[in-house]
């Protein structure tokens, strides 16, 4: 019953819409005009105040809540998107999984060719036909990516022609927002790199194209790899290590998660120093660029991975009709202007700031990684408890007669 009143109802106010609070809308309790001031007033304080503690202190900013939606439909309307989306849905993810096993192919192809200079374009072109498919197929279509505006982000311009959006050498390190795997997906088609998250204490971690899909659906943060021990790689190394391997082994770019874990999009979360020990400069040994990954936020669901499960955020993803994702793109070369002269702290502090200018709406936070998994346990108390319940009509407004 549960499900079916999500189908019919669900996705009204962004994620997770739990039974008891989709009761509001019925047109049965009140009438459409106090139905929208009662649960938007309800919605906004009283469960914005209920998840405080996880917000950051100076901001106010919570980056785990789900995107806010004011998207509405009329009942008759919720019930043909139910009928006619459903079977669309498990349709895409059939096709999505069909896509995955490309990307395996491609992957298992990859890994017997002996020479990088041929791997590589193999690899390339697997994988971003994949990858590609793989976003389409979940209805998220790009609709472009630039280069960011150096005077939004407060830079000196640069003195010469850069290069394109997405153009990146063997081994640059690409610092990037972390949301979801969609956000795997594209920079998989855009630029098929290594992938790197990091650990619980901050220290980098090495992931193939399948294992970060998987790494971006899971909440927990891994323990830091040990030297002989059982985790992927077997060991730690230093961001120039993996920048240097990949320059060497043709293994493209090397995409950065220094966030840890995913957010909302209206936040950069807190980054640690643990992530760059043992590199020289942020531009080196090869270069350093950013990505900001933006998406449509007024759909009833929204591709910012934060409290489902994966095959709930899987389905409701493919539930809805398309999402929009844009990127934005700061070259290496321009990075680089933006760092020079200064201490490593004070380099990835300041990459970390132009990041959050290249990302609309978002600000700096200082809410660590770790506190994504007691959010999610926290929220998934609250539905189950009925706490949602806070957002019920008022007792000062009647039922429609």
């Amino acid at each position: 019953l549960k499900w079916l009143t999500l189908l019919l109802l669900g996705g009204s106010y962004g994620h997770q819409v739990s039974a008891q609070c989709v009761v509001v809308y019925s047109p049965s309790v009140v009438s459409p005009l106090e139905c929208r001031v009662s649960f938007c007033s309800h919605f906004v304080f009283g469960t914005m105040e209920k998840y405080r503690q996880f917000a950051d202190g100076g901001t106010g900013v919570n980056p785990f809540v789900p995107a806010w939606s004011n998207y509405k439909l009329s009942l008759p309307l919720k019930i043909l998107k139910a009928l006619v989306m459903t079977p669309v849905a498990l349709c895409r993810l059939a096709l999505f999984f069909l896509a995955l096993t490309w990307i395996l192919l491609g992957e298992g192809l990859a890994m017997v060719i002996p020479v990088g200079a041929i791997r590589y374009p193999v690899y390339r072109l697997m994988v971003g036909i994949g990858s590609g498919l793989a976003l389409l197929i979940l209805g998220v279509f790009p609709v472009g990516t630039s280069l960011a505006d150096h005077r939004r982000l407060k830079l000196a311009p640069p003195k010469s022609s850069t290069s394109g959006a997405f153009e990146a050498s063997r081994g640059t390190l690409v610092l990037a927002t972390q949301q979801g795997l969609t956000d795997i997906l594209f920079l998989a088609w855009q630029l098929s790199p290594i992938f790197v998250f990091v650990a619980a204490d901050g220290t980098p971690m090495e992931y193939t194209l399948l294992g970060a899909i998987k790494r971006s659906s899971n909440f927990e943060l891994p323990a830091a790899p040990k030297p002989g021990g059982k985790q992927q790689k077997q060991e730690a190394r230093s961001l120039a290590d993996i920048a240097e391997k990949a320059k060497n082994s043709w293994a493209g770019p090397v995409v950065v998660f220094p966030e840890g874990c995913n957010s909302n999009g209206s936040s950069i979360m807190a980054w640690k120093a643990k992530t760059f020990e043992g590199m020289e400069a942020m531009d080196k040994p090869v270069g350093v660029a950013l990505a900001s990954i933006q998406y449509s936020k007024t759909g009833a669901y929204t591709p910012h991975h934060t409290v489902a499960d994966t095959k709930q955020h899987l389905f409701w993803l493919a539930f809805q009709p398309y999402h929009t994702v844009q990127a934005i793109w700061l070259p290496a070369s321009e990075a680089a202007a933006a760092v020079k002269g200064k201490s490593l702290p004070e380099q990835w502090a300041m990459l970390r700031t132009v990041l959050c200018r290249m990302t609309k709406d978002a600000v700096e936070v200082e809410v660590p990684a770790e506190r994504h998994m007691d959010f999610v346990k926290y929220w998934q108390q609250s539905q189950q408890k009925g706490y949602t319940k806070a957002a019920a009509v008022p007792k000062n407004v009647k039922k429609k007669a």
